[in-house]
């Protein structure tokens, strides 16, 4: 991309007669000078110099060129357009949609504890999960009733605190803090990567979680989508898998739904594997 760009052919001779005063008939004053008046042999030799200027400018070589200058442009403007996700244009409008900017920004702002204003500690290890509670509040109603509740308990205690002057204020922490014990911490940092940017990867280790997780928090996109999955993987080797994580979230209802449909999906399957075999027994029998 030019860094400089030298004025086009066409502008520059422009620019020189404007800016030639002695050419016009009237002698105008722009009100920050005063008309300068020259004799006609004067004039002869300043349109000279002016003459010889114009012919210098238009035969400079630099690799600052207009046309250059132009091209980058053209190409800069062609490579920002072709970052976009999606464009629609009209006679009269165009529409530019870059949403993938936005989701890396949001990423890495739950990257950064400090820009951050809620904090999740998960696990018996307490280990902390960071996240934006008006994201979280607009996603999800129970968090959003979760954070008013605990702001109104803040607020009384404020109060509290200035009818009594005596007593010591508490350490205030700059950020909401809530405890979660029933989730592995995978899990939920997956479950709140899908809220604030909207996609997540699952498979047969954290379906059973994140379905867990969408239920208690109420996110009916994403138990709709685990429901789906999970019945991917009754059809598949990844049967018990799925079990096998139905009993780490036993406490939690979703859990042992799941559980009752593996197991009744393997006792199907079993019975009909045994019914198979049997009916090809017979059908050798008789072939005999």
């Amino acid at each position: 991309m030019a860094l400089f760009t030298s004025t086009p052919k066409s502008k520059l001779r422009e620019k020189v007669l404007l800016l030639n005063l002695d050419d016009s008939d009237d002698d105008v004053s722009s009100g920050y000078d005063s008309p300068v008046y020259v004799s006609d042999e004067n004039q002869e030799k300043k349109k000279a110099v002016t003459a010889q200027m114009v012919d210098d400018d238009l035969s400079d070589d630099s690799d600052f060129s207009s046309d250059e200058a132009d091209d980058d442009s053209s190409d800069d403007d062609s490579d920002d357009l072709g970052d976009m996700d999606d464009i629609q244009s009209t006679d009269d409008s165009m529409k530019v949609t870059k949403i993938q900017a936005v989701v890396d920004n949001i990423r890495y702002i739950l990257s950064m504890p400090d820009l951050c204003d809620v904090m999740f500690l998960v696990g018996p290890q307490r280990i902390p999960v960071y996240g934006l509670k008006s994201i979280l509040g607009i996603r999800s109603r129970v968090f959003c009733d979760m954070f008013v509740k605990m702001s109104q308990e803040c607020m009384n205690i404020k109060k509290k605190l200035k009818k009594s002057k005596d007593e010591k204020k508490p350490e205030s922490s700059p950020k909401t803090t809530l405890i979660i014990d029933s989730y592995d911490i995978e899990v939920f940092r997956l479950f709140l990567l899908f809220l604030h940017c909207g996609s997540v990867t699952m498979d047969a280790s954290n379906v059973v979680g994140l379905l867990c997780c969408a239920i208690e928090f109420d996110i009916a996109d994403l138990k709709r989508a685990c429901w789906e999955f999970v019945g991917t993987c009754l059809s598949s080797a990844s049967t018990e898998i799925v079990l096998k994580e139905t009993f780490r979230y036993e406490d939690h209802s979703a859990a042992q739904e799941l559980r009752h449909i593996v197991l009744g999906q393997q006792k199907k399957t079993k019975l009909q594997n045994r019914q198979s075999s049997q009916l090809a027994s017979v059908s050798n029998w008789k072939r005999n």
